[in-house]
């Protein structure tokens, strides 16, 4: 499986949500905990089944970027 995670950096309503491989969506109050969140889901899909998921995470300048389950940039 590939899965990205996106993460904007402003949403309306300060409510982040993230939707997961299943259709089911989580909703945050601070991007942080979206983060994490997303890392920690990256993280358990990739060692459950070896899965390639990713987070990209806007940043203020508005450029995405692809981060790893890490938070690291991934070499693809």
């Amino acid at each position: 499986m590939f899965f990205v995670f996106d993460i904007p950096f402003r949403v309306p309503d300060n409510e982040w949500t993230i939707a997961l491989p299943s259709g089911e969506q989580q909703t945050f109050p601070t991007r942080h905990d979206a983060v994490r969140f997303a890392a920690r889901q990256a993280s358990r899909f990739t060692a459950f089944d070896g899965s390639r998921v990713y987070l990209s995470i806007e940043g203020e300048d508005g450029v995405w970027r692809l981060f790893g389950a890490d938070l690291k940039a991934p070499n693809l």
